[in-house]
């Protein structure tokens, strides 16, 4: 690694808005174009990092926001009249959503519901290009939206955007796992295109989503802690510092135990997620669940302790340039990626997808076999059953998870603590370093006004053989 980049390892550089371009730019946006498109798509992408293009990722829509799950209404059909897709947003409820960089950015990997004759094949990942070039006219048919200003992280720009009837040349379609071949759609290999597949970016986002807020949250009390230590406040006996107060000194300790605790296991689950991407293996269920564990576990021990330390280290938390400015950061690690929610719903949803392979016979003998995780075999079956009279009846099934919605999460973080307690813990391959960037205190409000296109026969300078940082 280039230690002049950040990593996950950068601390709180990976809770800026830059570090959210960065995971845009090369998990999200590149990613995608690695793991789904063919090998002329793949290699386009030196000419894009060469003329330091910008790239989005649209899949979120505005009905099936972080907490409605994968859905996509965005629509791209085949015509076979002129060997084109058109793609087009059928109404606002599937625009694009809260897409990070996606007012700046010139390319894009947009997610639709790929439709061939009428018949639809699902969602399916596109690269296209959404303006003339850099901060140039957008192209015909494509309407962006800025989010607005935020608490936190303005020097990342959020796009709302519509297709209205956007034609795309058939190469426009990743093609690695499906293609458009006689007018006819066609699997490309033996793995099926299906979501787990087009989701392979979501799940290394999700690791560098909980390894950044976890760095982050610990380098947060190491820089408080040195502060915490040179504070001279006035006890008993005379002077002492701020960190040696036990109430402060107790959720030091606390915190580093319960941070490094979840370090130890995302590091494991880490471990497990590059061996698949060093050797093209789809994540089996069980690494899924894992990295959805690291996810929700990783997100909510920084908020908390860092929460608690916030409550103890007095005006310094108040303070630009401490870290704390960056809080809100946490939040938008809790439902970027998979709303921890939503993560905890799909927990349950495959621990129940066990009990109806066994049956409710099997699983119960199972639950009382000694040595088994009793409790937890016992609340997935008890929640079955409570399920049950829904049947495939949405309405009753909406109901009955309403009612036991606490069971639902209950059931959940049983299957965390299965995951944290028996799965592998590691380190991290870079040390824990305070690397810290404040936050921006201000921005220009003026920024969309002075988006300027490049000259067209615009070119790279930097002749060198090293890629140039998007």
């Amino acid at each position: 690694r280039n230690s002049s980049l950040p990593t996950a390892s950068s601390s709180t550089v990976g809770l800026g808005g830059f570090g959210i371009r960065f995971t845009v730019q090369f998990n999200l946006f590149a990613g995608s174009i690695v793991g789904l498109g063919g090998p002329e798509q793949v290699a386009r992408l030196e000419e894009i990092q060469r003329n330091g293009q910008l790239g989005c990722f649209l899949l979120t829509e505005m009905q099936a926001g972080v907490l409605s799950g994968l859905i996509v209404e965005t629509t791209a059909d085949w015509d076979p009249s002129t060997q084109e897709f058109v793609l087009h947003t059928p109404d606002d409820k599937a625009a694009k959503n809260w897409i990070s960089q996606g007012y700046t950015a010139e390319l894009g990997v947009v997610i639709a519901d790929l439709r061939v004759d009428g018949v639809s094949h699902g969602p399916h990942a596109f690269i296209m290009d959404l303006r003339t070039g850099e901060g140039g006219d957008l192209l015909p048919g494509i309407r962006i939206d800025d989010m607005g200003t935020k608490t936190v992280a303005n020097d990342l720009d959020n796009a709302r955007v519509w297709f209205d009837q956007v034609r795309l040349p058939k190469e426009a379609l990743l093609n690695k796992f499906s293609d458009i071949v006689d007018d006819k759609y066609v699997q490309t290999t033996d793995e099926k295109m299906r979501i787990e597949v087009i989701g392979q970016r979501l799940l290394t986002g999700r690791m560098a989503i909980a390894e950044a807020a976890l760095l982050s949250a610990r380098v947060l009390h190491m820089k408080t802690e040195e502060y915490a230590k040179g504070k001279v406040c006035n006890g008993l006996a005379g002077e002492t510092s701020l960190a040696s107060m036990p109430q402060l000194a107790s959720v030091f300790e606390e915190s580093y135990r319960q941070l490094d605790a979840q370090i130890a296991f995302t590091a494991g689950v880490e471990e497990r997620l590059n061996e698949c991407l060093r050797t093209g293996a789809i994540p089996d269920a069980d690494l899924v669940d894992a990295i959805s564990v690291c996810k929700v576990r990783a997100i909510d021990v920084a908020i908390q302790r860092s929460h608690a330390l916030r409550q103890e280290v007095g005006s310094y938390a108040l303070m630009h340039q401490t870290g704390f400015e960056l809080m809100d950061m946490f939040l938008c690690c809790k439902f970027a990626e998979g709303d921890s929610r939503i993560l905890q719903m799909k927990l349950m949803r495959d621990r129940l997808k066990k009990v109806k392979q066994q049956g409710p016979a099997s699983a119960l003998v199972s639950a009382l076999v000694p040595g088994t995780d009793r409790a937890e075999s016992m609340a997935a079956l008890s929640l079955a059953r409570k399920l049950a009279p829904a049947g495939r009846d949405l309405e009753k099934m909406q109901a009955l998870m309403d009612e036991h919605w606490r069971e639902i999460y209950e059931l959940a973080d049983m299957v965390a603590d299965r995951h944290q307690r028996d799965g592998k813990k590691s380190e991290f391959c870079e040390p824990i370093v305070n690397r810290f960037w404040p936050s921006s205190s201000s921005y220009d409000d003026d920024w969309k006004s002075k988006l300027a296109p490049r000259p067209a026969d615009w070119k790279a300078t930097d002749d060198s053989s090293e890629p140039l940082a998007a």
